[in-house]
């Protein structure tokens, strides 16, 4: 589940994993998915502190949910409440030339530090309907900017974009969850979304566990990560899995203090 430009037959496994760097100015994200689109389309991901965005091509990205996974348990069956947070809203704008284009593992990408900055896509590349600027303008405030991630035709599981930007001002994780998928027919509802989602925290509060629990210690590799992120294999991993219909939403995590 993610904000999808253009029509999709479905989109499925989504992972994130989030956490913020060791003195708690900056967050990290990896957001992995597969999606199925008939043509080439275009996958944003709300950031906050766009201007500021870094990112990062971490050898051996495509294991580190393995490894994530192992360091937590299911110990019952579903539960059947809905999971909650707020996502953020207002909107800004201002325009000038044609966005860089990065060549980054699975995806072509640009990174748009404000809304109007959308407007600055390589439309060669990148393909933007109207309705979405309206949606944006709606839900996110002049803190957040977007990477934007071309998605190719057919059904992709896509390696994990790994990216950090300085944490939002609330002091807490931002997890982009928001769903917008243009259906078959035109329409797009935004106000349920079907979640089929994994998503891993570290330095979190206990709160960011969700049907799963934390082992005492994990087994993540952390020196993949950048050094500022280096947490230890003795601080828990979280997982919130999150399916079926549920409020549509962005979430965010409280950060241990």
């Amino acid at each position: 589940m993610c904000i999808i430009a253009g029509p999709v037959y479905n989109v499925s496994r989504t992972k994130l994993f989030v956490l913020p760097s060791l003195d708690k100015s900056h967050q990290l994200t990896m957001y992995s998915n597969s999606v199925d689109t008939q043509k080439d389309n275009l996958m944003i991901l709300p950031v906050p502190h766009a201007s500021s965005l870094k990112l990062h091509n971490i050898k051996g990205r495509k294991t580190l949910f393995k490894e994530l996974q192992k360091s937590v348990y299911y110990p019952r069956p579903p539960q059947t409440r809905a999971y909650g947070s707020a996502s953020l809203r207002s909107c800004a704008l201002s325009v000038s030339d044609t966005l860089e284009v990065h060549d980054y593992g699975s995806y072509l990408v640009s990174i748009a530090p404000s809304l109007l900055d959308l407007f600055r896509l390589d439309t060669s590349i990148f393909q933007l309907p109207p309705s979405l600027y309206e949606f944006f303008a709606e839900h996110y405030n002049e803190e957040f900017g977007y990477l934007c991630c071309k998605l190719k035709p057919g059904r992709h599981l896509y390696e994990p974009v790994v990216y950090s930007h300085p944490l939002h001002s609330s002091g807490k994780l931002f997890v982009p969850t928001l769903h917008y998928h243009v259906h078959e027919n035109g329409s797009a509802d935004t106000h349920k979304a079907d979640w089929d989602h994994e998503i891993y925290s570290c330095g979190t509060t206990e709160d960011a566990n969700f049907k799963y629990l934390s082992l005492k210690e994990n087994v993540v590799n952390w020196k993949r990560l950048p050094s500022e992120f280096q947490w230890t294999q003795g601080n828990p991993i979280r997982c919130a899995g999150i399916d079926g219909y549920q409020k549509n939403q962005d979430l965010t995590f409280d950060i241990i203090v």
